[in-house]
């Protein structure tokens, strides 16, 4: 089973640049460029700078920070990132549907991603899971990766992520009426509606 291991920061608002090229140092450090990617403050409310990487097994998330524990240089790095932020928290995703379509088959072409992140109701979760597996058909012949959160992520308990490489790509008004079916199909396994972020999208 697939995992997506995260960092979010949440920056000083006048230190977003350098927390951002400070990611791209610390992911050097780490042996992660070119795997994953980095995402920057678009639309979301919270100024947000994350990293991420997928893993293919919680047995290799244990190996690669067992490895990483040691290096001391990262462990710098880390403790300069964070001297920036107002906020930091690692999390790991279960990946439970990955992103499939024609914006996948050359991620790096891909400049943003839109994330619904959805709070469930105490015992709802893997029904609201199955419904958008089930339901979520995405745009244009791609579909979102849908994942969990492994902790508590105040945001949501299930997530719908979709990269996409420009904003013309995003529906207009009217025709986001089509996204109301799924809602409605969701609505009775949830807390609040929805969160909707668009983030940059980053590769180094």
């Amino acid at each position: 089973m697939p995992y997506t291991f995260r960092s979010f920061r949440k920056p000083h608002v006048s230190k977003i640049r350098e927390v951002t090229e400070g990611t791209i140092e610390l992911r050097k450090l780490m042996g992660w460029s070119g795997q994953g990617g980095i995402t920057t403050p678009f639309t979301n409310t919270v100024s947000l700078v994350s990293h991420f990487k997928r893993f293919e097994s919680m047995e290799e998330i244990d190996q690669h920070f067992e490895k990483m524990s040691s290096n001391k240089e990262v462990g710098k790095k880390i403790s300069e990132l964070n001297s920036y932020c107002d906020m930091y928290v690692n999390s790991v995703s279960e990946i439970l549907r990955p992103a499939s379509g024609p914006n996948l088959d050359n991620m790096k072409k891909n400049k943003y991603v839109i994330q619904y992140w959805m709070k469930s109701k105490i015992g709802k979760r893997w029904d609201l899971a199955d419904a958008l597996m089930k339901n979520s058909k995405g745009r244009n012949g791609n579909k979102p990766g849908i994942s969990a959160p492994l902790g508590y992520m105040e945001a949501g308990d299930i997530v719908i992520t979709l990269p996409f490489p420009d904003l013309s790509f995003l529906p207009t008004f009217e025709e986001s009426k089509s996204n109301i079916k799924l809602l409605e199909i969701v609505e009775e396994f949830l807390i609040e509606p929805p969160k909707r972020h668009i983030t940059r999208l980053l590769f180094d």
